[in-house]
């Protein structure tokens, strides 16, 4: 057939870690030597570069020593061999001897019976992690916090280099001797040098199980050694693990954040939301309280430099009362020392309303002369006289005036009532209101008429005031008023008024 003849030791290794722990192997790749004394590192499957490492985990998991009595009829050393033969085949391609008669058939019998009903999946690594895998801080400070786990282990190892601290807090205060063991689950943070950037590796160690399939690697430890054959781990067993994170250094500096505050309603604003977005850096909040009126500073440190920082208002404190506007600086590059963002807010007071309701109540109602309302807001802001005509019946009338600056007084008076020779009226709610931010104020005028006994009834006399008889027609321009529902509106479409209006908008 061409195959060449080779002599190879065909059976278990036992490996040590360094807790004592022992773990029974197979050899993987029969062309790279290995021998006692040799280093090893958990690894991965894909590291190992071996073939149809699938069929060789049918082949653990079903065959000695994960199951002793396979294959039947041969002693363990035999059985050790024989199960070698056929990882071989599958990584290697390796025929056993015609000679080799003793174990020969069990071979063939244990590829026969993988490739029918293998590949298996490569198994879980030994579960002892440390997260983030990558953490930075500060020259001079620390990185992290990392958090160092084993599975079914109640103690970590954990190691730094040499120059490299370990600690028990953020502050970097409690150090924790390097190799020495922490509870799983436990977070800790690396130091570095004081003045360099170099980065450090945290590495954590754990006695954890380990099932059959893993392969271990050579860890390169041996000088004059370039490689060492791969293992697969025969058996589940308990075997120390590790795994490792970086922390990293950088120059740092510092982000400012100032906000201040301008416009006449300073200290009526809700609250503000401000968030500094510094990219791979992290996103930072902050609140800043309703009310405040004095100037504010937040400050970012330990930011690396040449970080872009960006600043947003996604809450304003802009109420129903007031109007925020804030006014945000670029972004900036952080730089070693102090960098600033800038947010000013001007805050306005929301301008209100003045809503006039006039209500023609009474036995009398419809029976009464023209009624005359004045209505001012302010210094002439609004000033405009409203005539309701003789003999409107019975209801209430309304009309808004919005867009009013906040704290402009409006007072509402009635010059003429509408009583007349039939009617006596008698009048309540005339006044004034100071206009409030955002919010509707009403002046109610009610007129209750009363008709006059005919008895006490007398014609007009031509010295009559006008006041208490208005003309009906005039000089003055006409709206409307419309009626809808149990109300009227003092401006609309169907009830004709005579106003004199002066109006001005600032």
């Amino acid at each position: 057939m061409g195959v060449p003849v080779t002599g190879r030791f065909a059976g278990i290794i036992i490996t040590e870690d360094a807790d004592g722990g022992t773990g029974q192997m197979y050899c993987i790749d029969t062309a790279v030597e290995t021998q006692v004394g040799i280093g090893y590192v958990q690894g991965a499957w894909e590291e190992s570069n071996v073939a149809n490492i699938g069929y060789v985990n049918y082949v653990l998991n079903n065959y000695y020593p994960a199951n002793p009595a396979a294959p039947a009829g041969l002693t363990a050393n035999q059985q050790a061999a024989a199960v070698q033969g056929a990882i071989w085949y599958f990584t290697d391609g390796y025929l056993v001897n015609t000679t080799e008669t003793v174990i020969r058939d069990a071979v063939e019998a244990i590829v026969a019976d993988a490739q029918a009903n293998g590949p298996l999946v490569e198994p879980p690594p030994p579960n002892v992690t440390v997260n983030p895998p990558v953490a930075a801080g500060p020259a001079g400070g620390v990185a992290g916090p990392f958090t160092v786990a084993a599975e079914g282990a109640v103690e970590v190892t954990v190691s730094v280099p040499t120059g490299y601290t370990i600690y028990a807090d953020a502050a970097g205060t409690t150090p924790i001797p390097s190799g020495g063991t922490v509870a799983s689950g436990t977070q800790v943070w690396v130091g570095g040098p004081p003045t360099s950037t170099d980065p450090g590796v945290l590495s954590a160690l754990a006695s954890v199980p380990v099932q059959t399939g893993n392969v271990y690697l050579y860890d390169g430890g041996d000088p004059g050694r370039d490689e060492a054959q791969p293992l697969i781990l025969a058996a589940s067993t308990v075997l120390e693990a590790t795994a490792g994170a970086t922390a990293e250094f950088f120059v740092a500096g510092d982000l400012v954040v100032n906000k201040t505050f301008a416009g006449e309603a300073i200290g009526s604003q809700g609250a503000i939301v401000l968030t500094v977005d510094c990219g791979a850096a992290g996103l930072v909040s902050f609140e800043i309280p309703a009310g405040t009126t004095a100037p504010v500073s937040e400050t970012i440190v330990d930011l690396p430099v040449g970080t872009v920082c960006s600043v947003t208002e996604p809450v304003t404190g802009s109420t129903t009362e007031v109007t925020v506007t804030p006014t945000v600086s670029d972004a900036v590059t952080i730089t070693e020392g102090e960098s600033v963002l800038t947010v000013a807010n001007t805050v306005e007071f929301n301008p209100g309303s003045l809503l006039v309701a006039k209500t023609i109540s009474g036995s009398g109602a419809g029976l009464q002369a023209d009624i005359v309302l004045h209505i001012q807001c302010g210094d002439g802001l609004i000033d405009e006289t409203v005539v309701i005509p003789e003999e409107t019946t019975g209801d209430t009338y309304t009309q808004l005036y919005e867009g009013i600056p906040a704290g402009v007084l409006c007072r509402v008076s009635e010059p003429a009532s509408g009583a007349n020779e039939d009617v006596t009226v008698e009048t309540s709610g005339t006044g004034e209101v100071a206009i409030l931010p955002g919010q509707t104020q009403t002046i109610e005028v009610v007129n209750v008429y009363a008709p006059v006994p005919a008895t006490e009834q007398q014609p007009p006399t031509e010295q009559q005031s006008p006041t208490e008889q208005l003309p009906k027609t005039g000089a003055t321009a006409t709206y409307g008023v419309a009626i809808a529902g149990g109300g009227a509106l003092l401006a609309g479409s169907l009830l004709v008024l005579g106003s004199t209006r002066r109006r001005h908008n600032r």
